[in-house]
């Protein structure tokens, strides 16, 4: 039935002009999930991107320390900087920069990375741990001194596995 003063057609099943839909409601919430996975992924992104940005500024600033460029080659790599710097430069624009400046930065990236990694993990590996000397215990009170209570024992027990760091 209508409404006084409404037809049947404007009275229909259809929600007025402030009212959602279900289908509406439906779409909303999808799109609001996609928001959510969208923001998610993005953070990573930009994450992704700030590295790449700041070891190739990084890259150019070390080059202007320990080369000697030439006046030319000098402006080039400020230029550069002032442009990956920049907020206002398009993402496209900075890529384009990066990948013609470094070729494949990514993987130099990664490559730095690893090299760092495994310098880190053969340092940790080398480093041995050993008693403090009998001259080093008399002279400094703050090496602690063992205590032998169990007798014959001189020297402390050292374990059979060689120290590590575990950072990894």
């Amino acid at each position: 039935m209508a409404a006084p003063g409404h037809s049947a057609r404007e009275t229909s099943a259809a929600p007025g002009p402030g009212q959602p839909t279900c289908s509406d409601a439906a779409s909303r919430a999808k799109k609001h999930k996609k928001k959510k996975n969208r923001n998610g992924a993005s953070v990573a992104n930009a994450e992704q991107l700030a590295r790449e940005l700041a070891w190739c500024v990084e890259q150019l600033e070390l080059g202007l320390k320990t080369q000697r460029p030439n006046p030319k080659q000098k402006e080039q790599a400020l230029g550069a900087i002032r442009i990956l710097s920049s907020q206002r430069t398009p993402l496209p624009r900075k890529r384009q920069l990066m990948r013609s400046l470094f070729g494949d930065y990514r993987a130099q990236m990664e490559a730095e990375w690893s090299e760092a990694l495994r310098a880190l993990r053969t340092a940790a590996h080398s480093a041995q741990v050993q008693p403090a000397g009998e001259a080093t215990r008399r002279k400094s009170r703050k090496v602690c001194r063992p205590h032998l209570a169990r007798g014959a024992k001189d020297i402390l027990d050292t374990p059979l596995e060689e120290f590590r760091f575990n950072f990894f």
